[in-house]
């Protein structure tokens, strides 16, 4: 009851901030993911150092899922 997915518009991190957010769950599904991420991750806390970023890796079966072959 407590997780939310919305749509947005514009930086997370205002997103994150117009609804009280205290983390930002990401997905890792290579090694070649893990890079971008963290650049975000470390991007988004500078702007915002009080929300989190959590990481979270799939089965191995899901990994070839990503957002772009489900749009």
């Amino acid at each position: 009851p407590s997780v939310r997915v919305l749509p947005f518009e514009g930086l997370l991190v205002d997103f994150a901030r117009a609804e009280d957010a205290v983390a930002l769950v990401r997905g890792l599904r290579a090694v070649s993911d893990f890079e971008f991420e963290f650049q975000l991750a470390l991007m988004n806390r500078k702007l915002e150092p009080h929300l989190e970023t959590v990481f979270l890796m799939p089965r191995e079966e899901l990994t070839y899922i990503s957002s772009r072959i489900v749009k």
